[in-house]
């Protein structure tokens, strides 16, 4: 499962149908017989090969996930069986979504992998523009690729390589800026405070930070953060807290307990969901036999800079006993809580996945005021728009 936080279209005050802030799930979803999801979402483009592509975003208010949906209106090949389509969301930020669409219609032969920015905003209808061709066909992928808005004008793609199992003392950078027709492609040096894990750095998503900050977050080590309006680009490694080395020297990298999101312009928060022994000790890598389902929520702030010392704060932790009491948790599973979703418009706000006995259920809670927002049934199938 996969999700990417962003702004819904511009309109006017938050409703449970016009969310402050969406859940994008990972995955886009075939239109039925040419509907449309929200009409005032619906943008369209041509692809790289001529074909008009039309997505429309169905919204919905978390803790539910919102989709994109596509469809290639005139096409007499597209529901063919021999047609293939996949999309999927790959970046975020603010009223911009990145798009990647790999589609064979009927009649071809050859995959055509196109990538898209769709664009809101309260003046002017939504917008979906093709990117050109990075040069070598780079693949633009979520765990390296992230959106970056700077300030209502400029829109930037950034791809970032890091070498995967090697430390490194520079970085691989491709850069777009919307409007433009070209990549720009840069040696980046990696200033490292810290030790570096053994296993190198590697990316596993992108986090962009108000206007000008990047973040490239490694889940089994830490995060490399890049101020992108700097004239000489650089990237910072920062080590993230309370992440204990195995046996072996290495870290675990448990995607499905962590997630990281900006705080204003120049600070990320990080949750983490570790497990506890059952007397109440802190996090541990290993829990004892009796506490398999125990386990505490702990968050940090880090706040951005490039030159001085950057420090995690520790701000909220909820134990799973504090969770499991709290009005409007009576029925759910008293399991372990997965897949952390920090809310882009208040920070203290974590939405969950519960699962037991083949169900699963999404939770929105407050960690600071320690409140159940909203529960909700899950599937990461889509209605049918």
């Amino acid at each position: 499962m996969s999700s990417h936080v962003a702004s819904p279209p511009a309109r006017r005050r938050p409703t449970k149908k016009d969310p402050s802030w969406l859940m994008l799930n990972y995955g886009i979803a075939r239109w039925n017989d040419s509907a449309v999801a929200d009409a005032k979402t619906v943008a369209e483009s041509s692809t790289s090969t001529g074909q008009l592509l039309r997505v429309s975003l169905g919204l919905a208010a978390p803790p539910a996930s919102s989709f994109f949906y596509y469809d290639w209106p005139g096409s007499a090949t597209a529901g063919d069986e021999d047609s293939v389509t996949h999309g999927y969301v790959v970046a975020a930020h603010g009223d911009a979504v990145l798009l990647n669409v790999d589609h064979k219609l009927g009649g071809s032969s050859n995959f055509t992998d196109d990538s898209f920015v769709y664009k809101t905003s309260a003046a002017e209808p939504p917008s979906l523009s093709l990117l050109p061709y990075p040069a070598g066909k780079l693949q633009l992928d979520s765990r390296n690729t992230g959106l970056l808005r700077r300030g209502e004008d400029e829109l930037l793609v950034v791809k970032l390589f890091l070498e995967l199992g090697y430390r490194t003392d520079t970085a691989t950078m491709w850069m777009h800026r919307l409007g433009s027709h070209e990549w720009e492609k840069k040696q980046v040096p990696i200033i490292v405070a810290e030790e570096v894990p053994r296993e190198g750095l590697d990316s596993c998503t992108t986090v962009p930070v108000g206007d000008r900050f990047m973040c490239w977050v490694d889940y089994h080590s830490g995060l490399v953060v890049c101020d992108m309006a700097e004239e000489s680009l650089k990237l910072r490694y920062v080590d993230l807290p309370m992440i204990p080395e195995d046996d072996f020297g290495c870290r675990p990298n448990n995607r499905d307990t962590w997630d990281m999101c900006a705080v204003g312009d120049s600070a990320v928060r990080f949750v983490s969901i570790d497990p506890r022994c059952c007397c109440g000790h802190s996090p541990s890598t290993s829990a004892s036999p009796n506490s398999d389902e125990l386990f505490v929520v702990t968050t940090w702030t880090l706040a951005l800079t490039m030159e001085k010392p950057m420090v995690w704060v520790k701000e909220n932790k909820l134990d799973c006993e504090e969770l499991w009491a709290l009005p409007g948790y009576e029925g759910l599973p008293r399991t372990l809580v997965e897949f952390p979703v920090l809310s882009s418009a208040d920070p203290d706000v974590v939405c969950f996945i519960v699962r037991e006995d083949g169900e699963d259920w999404k939770v929105e809670v407050d960690t600071r005021n320690k409140v159940v927002l909203s529960t909700a049934h899950w599937t990461d199938v889509p209605k049918e728009a």
